[in-house]
């Protein structure tokens, strides 16, 4: 019985051309589902990174749930975020 892998992507100074890049590498070492995290300032960048995916990737992503919310620092700070779940389909 195989089990799908998931994989955590959290989106910093890079590039989003680096991130689409890794994420491909990714699913073509055998993960099936990954979360790409975008925080504060990082948000834009995150929806960069999936619309590089799908217009390289087509018909084999499978965007799977979007949910935004904010979170607090331990300072009380709001900090808001975006997780964009994709999948590859088979």
């Amino acid at each position: 019985m195989s089990s799908a892998r998931e994989e955590v992507i959290v989106i910093g100074r890079e590039r989003p051309y680096r991130y689409a890049l890794d994420i491909i590498v990714r699913m073509n070492q055998g993960s099936d589902n990954i979360t790409i995290i975008g925080r504060s300032k990082n948000i834009p960048k995150a929806v960069t990174v999936y619309n590089i995916l799908r217009d390289r990737l087509g018909n084999a992503l499978e965007l799977r749930d979007v949910s935004i919310g904010s979170t607090y620092t331990k300072r009380n700070k709001r900090i808001s975020y975006i997780e964009i779940k994709v999948s590859r389909k088979i």
